[in-house]
């Protein structure tokens, strides 16, 4: 209303300068001066700028009833926002039709705290006096994109506590709000790979990893990017700290390359780690694990040569000194 009164006004200020009577119409802007103008012209004036008032004042009821029909509405995201231990996360709100929200009041709100305040923006500035502590210095909108409508919250540091649904709410746009959920997950770390044992032309495969926030899925892949079978069902046992650790075997055979992958996916959050191993070509070989057992064979054979020898030695020792007093014995008795 107030931009159609300037234009009005201006409009007809400059309709007077080119009729030059631009100083009068200045000060016709009431209808009833009409009554008490002699002048014919300042009375049509007058009477042409209240026409225009009316049209005026039709469009902007046209306009209300436009803007009814088509409110300004907050929208987030249909889909659960991911976010890392640690690292920042972007909880995603917008008014749709574009309508700028530089003069409009944004809370971001956890229903289930107390306060449950996040993030409050008013009068044209933060206001974070009655923030939950838990976010103080953590939290802040992009004050440049306000005027595009983009009423984002940025949440940094992130902690498992953040995990859970958060409200976008507009109060001065006629209470609109939306809810946002954040998955806080942990970062993986890489999982552990190592060669168990052989048997026949097999070897056996480790992959361990823990600290897990998420329930893993742990898979072991071959070079052409195959799953392969693992030798028993997955277990994943939670710590005190209700984090989870997972163990598995995989029992493998010989390829062009003898290269494996084990990662390690948490689903929930999107986020996966590997770790790569290479197998060399005498684990797959038949005689490499024989070659052991012919080793310890030999090796058993001449440590019982070496204990019979001394065996040997010993008793044949003990016999010679026996035989030796026997003699001492009959010599004495002649």
């Amino acid at each position: 209303m107030l931009l159609c009164m300037r234009y009005l006004l201006f409009t007809t200020f400059l309709e007077q300068i080119l009729i030059g009577n631009a100083y009068t119409s200045v000060g016709c802007v009431a209808l009833p001066m009409l009554k008490k103008m002699k002048d014919y012209r300042m009375r049509g004036v007058v009477g042409h700028l209240f026409n225009r008032w009316v049209v005026c004042l039709f469009l902007e009821l046209q306009s209300a009833v436009s803007s009814a029909d088509h409110p300004v509405l907050v929208v987030g995201s249909t889909d659960p926002v991911r976010g890392i231990v640690g690292g920042d996360v972007i909880l995603p709100c917008f008014l749709r039709p574009t309508t700028s929200a530089v003069e409009e009041s944004v809370e971001w709100q956890r229903p289930v705290l107390e306060p449950k305040e996040v993030h409050l923006y008013r009068d044209c500035s933060d206001d974070n006096v009655i923030q939950n502590p838990s976010y103080s210095g953590r939290t802040s909108l992009f004050r440049e994109e306000l005027k595009n409508g983009n009423v984002s919250l940025k949440l940094t540091n992130v902690k498992l506590s953040d995990a859970g649904n958060y409200t976008c709410y507009i109060p001065t746009l006629g209470h609109q709000k939306t809810t946002i959920e954040l998955y806080v997950g942990g970062a993986a770390p890489r999982p552990w790979l190592s060669i168990v044992r052989t048997k026949d032309k097999e070897v056996v495969l480790k992959c361990e990893a823990e600290g897990l926030v998420y329930k893993p899925e742990l898979v072991l892949l071959n070079s052409k990017g195959t799953i392969l079978p693992a030798d028993e069902p997955i277990e994943r046992p939670l710590d005190s700290e209700g984090l989870y650790t997972v163990t598995r075997y995989f029992t493998v055979q010989k390829t062009a390359t003898n290269v494996f992958t084990c990662q390690v996916q948490q689903l929930e959050i999107k986020h996966m780690r590997e770790t790569q191993i290479h197998v060399p070509d005498k684990m797959f070989q038949e005689e490499y694990p024989l070659g052991w057992k012919v080793g310890i064979g030999f090796l058993g054979a001449v440590v019982g040569a070496v204990v019979g020898a001394v065996v040997g030695a010993v008793v044949g020792a003990v016999h010679a000194e026996k035989r030796g007093r026997n003699q001492w014995r009959v010599c004495s008795g002649l």
